[in-house]
């Protein structure tokens, strides 16, 4: 899957993992020494804190940024190894997991619209 930020216009991520069952959502990025790739986590509805992340045994930083059901970003977050629990600000329905740094650099600010493509 690719994801492109439709308000810019850029590319965010190619060839991006789905975690959209309860197993792959567990998982996700724990137990790896370092980034694999972009992950796309989807949650059946758009909620604050039970779509929390955590990076128990997630063994480097990363950048979390949620969307709402309509795709767009409502809060971007540098998540540290080993944090317990994080809570995007708003209710947010999807959460990308990008290497450390890569929000900043693809330009993802608040607000922005994301597309999925295939």
């Amino acid at each position: 899957m690719r994801l492109i930020n439709k308000t810019k216009n850029l590319p965010i991520a190619e060839n991006v993992e789905v975690a959209d069952n309860f197993f792959k959502k567990i998982k996700g990025l724990m137990f790896s020494k370092k980034f694999r790739r972009p992950l796309l986590i989807t949650f059946s509805r758009e909620t604050r804190k039970t779509n929390a992340i955590h990076s128990i045994f997630v063994f480097f930083q990363f950048d979390a940024v949620f969307l709402d059901s309509k795709k767009v970003v409502v809060d971007i977050k540098r998540v540290k190894p080993f944090t317990f629990l994080i809570i995007p600000k708003k209710p947010a329905k999807y959460v990308i997991e990008l290497n450390r740094g890569e929000a900043r650099k693809k330009k993802i600010e608040i607000d922005d619209r994301v597309a999925f493509a295939r």
